[in-house]
């Protein structure tokens, strides 16, 4: 007997084998063709959502797993997948809170499986909710204790919350389970260890793999442990083949393509665009929602420190460092670029009303809002975005914060940072000069509106800029922002164990230890009229 496959049916088995063999592409075409013919194949949804997933097509993805869920009977148990995976979908578009709605709804429906718990507490910790993810991340290990990977989130979660002792213990169990290199550089850089106490033995030993992003973090891994016992020609060749692995790892949304160039052109948009006299009539729109403090600066500027100031007040809330103004630029322009920012989105920012990016701003931070009557983004890179955040929030606070640029440079190029100028010191030295540029024309523009404050001046003597700083923002001084390591809250950041320290000089100077090997670096600054020959700020 032969069997006529309805139309349907045959390119549901095509998009099948294109799934099996990772074309992306050929699945997407396949499963619209399924879906058009017949809509309640739900497989052809779910094999169209996950396919646009890996191809970076999120805002397809997640129409896509919306439509497929809604066709399933309420109670379905099959809606909890189609919920998760809309979860991954939502996070890089910058809706968090629908983020958070559709992972709370799915874990109501009930979640068994250690891999969906997974997936929804790393997703609920993008959204600063790493106090929900850590129990998710609790059942996820005790479900499948030999995954190293639940194992090192559930660190990475630890961390952040401030639990280092049991940090320190999940990073443990998962470099025992497999040889995880993101653990290896998360332990790395969770304390200062010591001669008699550090792992550079067993990293030595340890085989990272082939590809970049592991032989990356092996190598940063080493340099911080070399840097923290005083072996310094250890420590900077190794942060040497760090630079040069980070260098190849391939470019994706979450680690985009980077240049000069692409820098170069956003600057001269944000000048030609939003010039000085955009901003001599701000606008007087109603705020509905807190007050906002947008802490700013260079990565590794002590942005992280003056946030955790401000957390200790009874009136601040402190979510930690929001993507919602770049997502806000990216949604409301409707750009499909990849960049994260560019030229034609500031030139449709310009003759859009900002009330709209304030409006998705609003809508997208709104559930993180814990009634106090002031909320912190301290995201550095706004310093992107600052003249439209200024439009967009008349009555906003910037606090900008400086710091040696040496060091500041130094701290991110000796971390594996998610900046791809960060790996090259002649690309540092072109950041540098794009930020400096970029700050020097917001503040003709609305300079009186900028808190500045030195990291240097504010370590030596914290009480009288602490004052300042709270008097700059209408706050009463209370005595807990003297003690900012006491600030309860996750930190989502780089900084994250340094903060829990009381406020000290360890980084003044750091660049010092490496001197000669930031000589290229040096002479960019001094030929920009940055730092003298002593390496010290001239501006």
């Amino acid at each position: 007997m032969t069997y006529i496959l309805h139309p349907a049916d045959t390119a549901l088995e095509e998009a099948m084998q294109a799934a099996g063999r990772g074309d992306h592409a050929a699945v997407i075409n396949a499963a619209r063709r399924v879906i058009e013919l017949d809509p309640q194949k739900l497989q052809a949804w779910w094999l169209w959502g996950m396919a646009a997933l890996d191809s970076y097509l999120y805002q397809e993805s997640e129409t896509v797993m919306a439509e497929g869920m809604n066709r399933l009977p309420a109670a379905h148990p099959a809606r909890v997948r189609f919920l998760a995976q809309r979860v991954r979908a939502l996070t890089p578009l910058g809706r968090y809170a629908e983020a958070c709605e559709a992972a709370r709804q799915a874990l109501a429906m009930g979640v068994e499986d250690a891999e969906t718990l997974h997936l929804l507490a790393t997703h609920l910790s993008r959204a600063s909710r790493e106090a929900e993810a850590l129990p998710l991340l609790q059942r996820a290990t005790a479900l499948q204790p030999a995954a190293a990977a639940y194992w090192f989130s559930r660190g990475e979660t630890e961390a952040f919350l401030g639990e280092l002792d049991a940090a320190e213990a999940s990073f443990e169990k998962a470099v025992a389970l497999a040889p995880h290199m993101g653990a290896h550089l998360a332990l790395a850089r969770l304390k200062r260890w010591t001669p008699q106490n550090n792992h550079i033995e067993r990293l030595l030993a340890a085989s990272p793999g082939e590809t970049a992003l592991h032989q990356a973090s092996h190598a940063y891994a080493l340099f911080k442990e070399y840097d923290d016992i005083d072996d310094r020609a250890n420590a900077w060749e190794w942060l040497q083949k760090g630079a040069e692995f980070a260098k190849a790892e391939p470019e994706t949304p979450r680690n985009p393509a980077w240049s000069s160039r692409l820098e170069s052109e956003i600057f001269a948009a944000w000048r030609t665009w939003f010039p000085a006299n955009s901003f001599t009539n701000p606008a007087t729109a109603t705020r509905t929602g807190p007050r906002r403090i947008f802490i700013i600066g260079l990565p590794r500027s002590g942005t992280t420190l003056m946030e955790r100031i401000l957390a200790a007040h009874s009136q601040v809330q402190a979510p930690g460092e929001l993507q919602a103004f770049p997502a806000a630029m990216k949604m409301v322009s409707n750009s499909q670029t990849q960049p994260l920012l560019d030229a034609d989105m500031i030139a449709t920012a310009a003759k859009t009303d900002p009330q709209a990016y304030a409006d998705f701003y609003e809508r997208e931070t709104a559930y993180l809002d814990n009634g106090r009557p002031y909320m912190i983004d301290k995201l550095p890179n706004n310093t992107d975005y600052l003249g439209l955040i200024r439009l967009a929030f008349p009555d906003a606070l910037f606090i900008h914060m400086r710091r040696n640029p040496l060091d500041s440079l130094f701290g991110a190029y000796k971390l594996h940072f998610a900046a791809r100028w960060s790996f090259d010191q002649n690309d540092l030295a072109d950041h540098y000069g794009y930020y400096r540029d970029l700050m020097d024309h917001w503040r003709a523009c609305f300079g009186d509106d900028i808190i500045e404050v030195s990291l240097e001046a504010l370590i030596s003597d914290p009480e009288s800029h602490i004052r300042r700083v709270l008097d700059a923002c209408g706050l009463p001084f209370e005595a807990a922002c003297l003690s900012p390591h006491k600030a309860t809250g996750a930190v989502a950041s780089a900084s994250s164990s340094q903060v829990r320290k009381p406020i000290n000089s360890e980084g003044v100077g750091v660049w010092r230890r490496y001197a000669s090997g930031l000589l290229p670096l040096r002479a960019r600054l001094q030929a920009m009229s940055v730092i003298d020959a002593n390496g010290d700020t001239l501006s």
